[in-house]
């Protein structure tokens, strides 16, 4: 199958819609018995860059950043199982995903180490798998992915125990169920001033999917909401941070709740940082979480200027 996203030539009259100047091509491939879907832009004879998203989120969330970089990439940005239009699963972890990457890139990159730009869960995973193979990975730009909170040890238990719940009621969870793809672009737009209308309902109309119930919901397996919240330790972490051998650029907003979760630990942020050799931190002015919708312009600036650096 073969979708198109809007492009420069194949934009809408209505001047409100937001007009994509990089086209993407969808495509399905087998990633260990799961069909998993992937968006590409460019040639395919330019550099691979390969975008990997964060938890309850998919593919088309790199649209704007894509738009903005100013050099020719062969970009391939998956949907990870259970999101998007990937294949759902009976059961999700983060031990599972790292294995999915490493099935995925040996198939888009068999003999080369990637650059990779990953956001939130899909830094984290990153993080793990460039420690673990470092001579896999190239360039990383880590955008809000930086391990485990301070208080993460507080609510473990509870985390736990609310997975083992999830189990007992298979099918049952915390999907968002919306009458309609416009509700969805109001709600975003509620809850982040710093996208447009056009830019909301971009993002609407590629995060939701037909329920059977009637109406639209999040496009994301129900399980992906309480996937068994067990993550590498803090000294663990730190100890793979250290076995990475690619420059790490690593990315963050002012405004985040992750910034916010390390007010008061800025110290144990920063080591974490210096625990990667050949590393940069750089905190964006004017973004939350999803610096790929809060500040493409300048994040494709910090991406485009750290990989002209490659060696």
């Amino acid at each position: 199958m073969i979708e198109t996203l809007s492009s420069t030539g194949m934009c809408s009259e209505d001047t409100r819609d937001y007009c994509a100047k990089r086209v993407s091509r969808s495509e399905y491939i087998e990633v260990r018995g799961s069909r998993l879907h992937l968006r590409r832009w460019g040639s395919p004879h330019a550099p691979l860059l390969v975008l990997l998203h964060g938890w309850m989120d998919n593919s088309a969330t790199w649209q704007f950043l894509v738009d903005q970089l100013q050099q020719d990439w062969n970009i391939i940005a998956p949907d990870w199982a259970g999101f998007g239009l990937s294949e759902r699963r009976a059961h999700y972890a983060f031990t599972e995903y790292l294995a999915d990457l490493e099935a995925f890139l040996d198939q888009v990159s068999p003999d080369e180490p990637v650059r990779l730009v990953a956001h939130s869960m899909g830094a984290n995973i990153c993080n793990v798998y460039a420690g673990v193979r470092p001579t896999r990975i190239r360039s990383f730009i880590n955008l809000e992915g930086f391990g485990t909170f301070p208080n993460h040890l507080a609510t473990l238990g509870t985390r736990i125990g609310s997975w083992l719940d999830s189990l007992a009621r298979p099918g049952e969870g915390r999907t968002v169920h919306l009458p309609d793809v416009a509700s969805l672009a109001r709600r975003m737009l509620r809850k982040n001033p710093r996208i447009d209308q056009a830019q909301a309902d971009f993002l609407a109309r590629h995060f939701v999917e037909p329920d059977p119930a009637g109406g639209m919901r999040i496009a994301a397996d129900v399980k992906t909401f309480s996937f068994i919240p067990i993550f590498p330790h803090p000294e663990q972490f730190e100890t793979l941070l250290s076995q990475i051998t690619a420059r790490v650029l690593f990315v963050r907003g002012a405004d985040s709740f992750v910034t916010q979760a390390f007010k008061e630990h800025e110290a144990t942020l920063q080591r974490r940082f210096d625990c990667v050799t050949d590393s940069r931190a750089v905190l964006l002015d004017a973004a939350g979480h999803n610096l790929q919708h809060d500040a493409p312009h300048e994040l494709a600036a910090l991406i485009d200027e750290f990989l002209e650096q490659d060696p």
